[in-house]
Formats: structure tokens, C-alpha cells, sequence
């Protein structure tokens, strides 16, 4: 009398769940990846978006105020890599990165009314160390680059101001990925180009 086969042998039971744990384990592993790959693509947009709006308002202003590139020229205050005072249409713009009172932003602060922090929901660092400089440049009308902090004969000089602006996101996630710059240049109000 001959058998019927009925069922699956043990080798061939094996040899099924072998391939269901390596395709299993692929979908994971390319699942996780691009979990990461979407993460790092979101915040690097969201620290763009950020960095975007915070030169934005640097450079034109916001919807009451005027910008850097309605200054006429610098304030007499101190001028510095990281803080820069400017008179203008009506009075005078004060922004300065990472300040004390709230480090790892921007704030800016038209005439005596209260200080703006450009970046309230608080996505995103400034950064302000030796390997990503967020600062204010100053440049004559030649193009040169005159030293910071600017002594009283350089102020008038300054014609062209270029800001650079580092920053990483303040997700926890995203510590250790490298930050992002963003660099512009505006030239002052009724001063000559290079």
C-alpha cells in the first residue's frame, strides 16, 4: 500500500522559517533606516525653516519694525561678533546671538521696547562656539574686513554686513548630527557697494 504525502517535512519547515526571518529581518532593518533617513530630513528642514525666518526678520524686519537693510549705518554703541546695534528710519535695532538671558537664540530689540527671541517655540540652537561661529561680520565699501569689536573710526566705515548663522536642532534624537549655516550679506542703506 502506498502512502499519500500529507504534510511538510521538518527540513522543509526550517528552510520556510529561515526565509521568513531574513525577509522579516530585511523589511526591519530598511524600515528603521528610512524611519532615520525621514527624522534627519525633517529636522534639517525645520533648522532651514528656522534659520530662514530668523534672517528674515535680521534683514527686513517684521511687520512694525524695520530691518538691517533699512539701517543707515551703525549705532555708536559696541559693535561685536555676536551683537550689532543700527540706527534707522525710526531709531535703533539692537540683535544679539546667544545672549545671557537666553542662550542658543537670537533676539533683537527695536528702540527700548522689550527683546524679541526669533525663535520662540525654542526648535532649534544658535551656536556661538570655536568650530561653528555664528557672528556678524563688517565689511567697508572696499570689501575689506574690518577686525571686531569695531573701533569708533570703523563704524562709519562699515558699509556691507554679512551674518552667519550656525545651528543644530535641540531635539534630543539629534544631538550629535553636525549643524546647519545659513550666510547672507546686506548692504546698509544709501552706502557704497564694493
Amino acid at each position: 500500500m502506498k502512502r499519500g504525502k500529507n504534510g511538510f517535512t521538518l527540513v522543509e519547515l526550517l528552510v520556510a522559517m529561515v526565509i521568513l526571518v531574513i525577509v522579516f529581518g530585511l523589511v526591519t532593518y530598511l524600515y528603521t533606516r528610512a524611519a532615520k533617513v525621514r527624522k534627519i530630513v525633517v529636522v534639517n528642514s525645520e533648522i532651514q525653516q528656522v534659520l530662514s525666518q530668523v534672517m528674515d526678520t535680521l534683514t527686513y524686519g517684521d511687520k512694525a519694525h524695520w530691518g538691517i537693510i533699512h539701517a543707515t549705518g551703525l549705532d555708536n554703541s559696541t559693535q561685536s561678533e555676536t551683537t550689532i546695534c543700527l540706527t534707522g528710519p525710526t531709531g535703533t535695532l539692537t540683535a544679539v546671538i546667544n545672549p545671557s538671558t537666553n542662550p542658543g537664540t537670537v533676539t533683537v530689540q527695536w528702540d527700548s521696547e522689550n527683546p524679541v527671541v526669533l525663535d520662540p517655540a525654542g526648535k532649534v540652537e544658535i551656536l556661538t562656539d570655536a568650530t561653528y561661529p555664528s557672528r556678524f561680520e563688517y565689511y567697508d565699501s572696499k570689501g575689506q574686513r574690518l577686525n571686531s569689536p569695531l573701533s569708533s573710526s570703523d563704524i562709519p566705515k562699515v558699509s556691507f554686513i554679512k551674518i552667519v548663522l550656525w545651528a543644530r536642532s535641540r531635539d534630543p534624537v539629534m544631538k550629535f548630527a553636525n549643524p546647519v549655516p545659513l550666510v547672507t550679506g546686506v548692504k546698509l542703506r544709501n552706502k557704497s557697494s564694493f
